[in-house]
């Protein structure tokens, strides 16, 4: 019984630690549609920034996600 529990236990430690991580990889392309949503006018503008400082809007999900990043550091006044 105890190393069914056991067994239980570390099964559901596993699940849970699997789909925490795949929630926290969301696709930049969604990112950068939310921030769009909610940002707009600023979204837009900050991403001309990121165009203008050489950062690269292609299908390339790493550039993708370093766009995204930029933008919403920009959004929160990080960027100048």
């Amino acid at each position: 019984m105890r190393h069914v529990m056991r067994s239980l236990a570390i099964a559901t430690l596993v699940t849970t630690s699997i789909a925490g991580t795949a929630l926290a990889q969301r696709n930049a392309r969604d990112m950068m549609n939310d921030m769009r949503a909610k940002y707009g006018k600023t979204f837009e503008e900050c991403q001309s920034l990121a165009v203008s400082r050489g950062y690269n809007l292609g299908d390339n999900e790493l550039e993708s996600r370093a766009v995204a990043m930029f933008v919403e550091g920009c959004i929160m006044g990080k960027q100048r």
